[in-house]
């Protein structure tokens, strides 16, 4: 019988990620307003974020406060590399994801030795720190004004929505099948208890550090494809703002379920800018719906939802 329900559970998430896809493809031929398209593009980069930073630090029970690092570390890569080298974004989407990924290799050797809340802090500070170089080297950088002059990744805003929704159906879809694979069992049993892992015989921090290695090529990928988007990178890719920001929707999504994140990523991004008629009371309106999420759904909104069918398939097998 629990086989059966998983099974099911299973089937109606595999249903639930192609209408998904569906009505997203569906997006921009069936919508014309330009500013609808645009921050349905954004809600694609949050979603790509979120996964990264889900596989990482929901899966190993590790949080990270530093993942702006990753995100500006690709964004700030491809902008450079295009404004300064003429080199053509496609290619710095790849670039920048492979610097974020060594990133993500230097900063996770020495921050994986440490535990809870150190580790917290390191990886704000490392995130602070390269925050800090962008005003340090303002003639390279831009300074707190950016880089402005950066190459669209495509002519067209269909062209760029389609190019900003392949990149997150690849991104996230690597996550995803990482995630329900046998390493991503690994991870969460990492997560669960790493003693008792490492007494079975994992090498727990070789996982950690591959974990932190695709996170940080997954999120820089998407900081790149950010750059480009905006036609302008600026400090705000490195901060603690974006870092906490990715937290909110892992969480409000249901952290360490891929899925949750990504579906956080969506229904934060949308509602944020559904209040933007509530300016003056934005923010708390915004503030007092995650509170209320986080009490009243603790394991997030998309588990909430899938044991709301758990439930339902139990009450119809009786």
């Amino acid at each position: 019988m629990l086989a059966k329900e998983n099974r099911s559970l299973f089937t109606s998430e595999r249903i639930g990620l192609l209408v998904a896809l569906a009505i997203l493809s569906a997006v921009p031929l069936f919508i014309e307003n330009r500013a609808v398209v645009e921050l349905v593009i954004l809600a694609n980069i949050y979603a790509v974020y979120v996964a990264s930073w889900d596989i990482l630090c929901g899966y190993t029970g590790r949080v990270s406060f530093g993942h702006a690092l990753f995100i500006g570390g690709g964004a700030y890569t491809a902008a450079l590399l295009n404004f300064y080298f003429k080199i053509p974004p496609w290619l710095t989407i790849f670039i920048g994801g492979g610097i974020a990924a060594i990133l993500g290799l230097i900063i996770g050797m020495p921050c994986l030795r440490l535990r809870g809340p150190y580790f917290a802090l390191a990886t704000f500070a490392a995130a602070a720190v390269a925050h800090g170089l962008t005003d340090v080297y303002w003639e390279i950088t831009g300074g707190l004004d950016g880089l402005y002059g950066i190459s669209p990744i495509w002519p067209t805003l269909a062209g760029k929505y389609y190019f900003s929704l392949l990149l997150t159906v690849l991104c996230c879809g690597i996550v995803y099948a990482g995630g329900r694979s046998n390493k991503g069992l690994i991870l969460k049993s990492i997560r669960e208890d790493e003693m008792a892992a490492m007494a079975s015989g994992i090498n727990t921090t070789r996982y950690k550090l591959t974990a932190f290695v695709v996170s940080g090529f997954l999120a820089g990928a998407a900081g790149a494809f950010y750059s480009h988007n905006q036609l302008h990178v600026g400090p705000e890719t490195l901060s603690i703002n974006l870092s906490i920001l990715v937290i909110i929707m892992s969480v409000v999504g249901g952290i360490g379920t891929i899925t949750g994140p990504i579906c956080g990523a969506y229904l934060l991004t949308i509602f944020n800018e559904m209040l933007r008629e509530w300016e003056e009371v934005r923010l708390l309106i915004y503030t007092a719906a995650v509170v209320l999420i986080l009490l009243f759904l603790p394991k997030g909104v998309l588990p909430t939802l899938s044991d709301a069918i758990m439930g339902l398939i139990k009450k119809k097998g009786r």
